[in-house]
């Protein structure tokens, strides 16, 4: 009990009368003093009151078979998720090495291509480009290594996705995507 007001624990133990006879004592004269106190204990009995006088049913003959199927169910997704998580990492990585080599083909692709050189010059000389806008764009187009940029984008997507996939696997409960699960 509290120095100033009983607890709610202190007050359902007096509304279900299930105390020893000094700490009923105790909480009879806390009430007596505490008009506050005697409020909740009142209004906790009529709680009470009413739900005894609420008419009572009995739980379906299937909940049991329900229950027990809910939760083998629920053991089963977490036993093929912990299946499925060594795939997944493995997945991952492999994605990860493939976006580096991808990348680097690229960077490799971008000087073979006279890419990087095509950049600095208009860079270093904008009037070229500015002078002669439609050769300088095709001249662009065909210094991109568009294949291997595809090849590196979608390669980091797949990056993306299985570590999103991963996180889902290893920590069901706080991945971002899921709703209210």
């Amino acid at each position: 009990m509290i120095a100033d007001h009983l607890t709610s624990t202190d007050v359902d133990l007096f509304v279900e009368k299930d105390m020893d006879e000094p700490t009923r004592a105790a909480l009879d004269a806390h009430l007596a003093a505490c008009p506050m106190c005697r409020g909740r204990v009142a209004r906790d009995k009529r709680v009470e009151s009413t739900l005894r006088e609420m008419p009572r049913t009995s739980a379906p003959r299937d909940l049991s078979a329900r229950i027990t199927a809910a939760v083998e169910l629920r053991v089963s997704a977490e036993r093929a998720r912990r299946e499925r998580l060594p795939f997944i990492v493995v997945a991952t990585i492999f994605s990860v090495l493939l976006s580096v080599w991808f990348g680097l083909e690229m960077l490799v692709a971008f000087q073979e291509n006279g890419a990087l050189d095509f950049f600095a010059l208009v860079a270093n000389q904008p009037e070229v480009f500015s002078a002669y806008s439609t050769d300088a764009v095709f001249a662009l187009i065909e210094s991109l290594p568009l294949a291997e940029i595809v090849l590196t984008v979608f390669a980091m997507l797949t990056v993306l996705v299985l570590a999103q996939q991963w996180v889902d696997a290893a920590l069901p409960n706080r991945s971002f995507y899921r709703n209210g699960r």
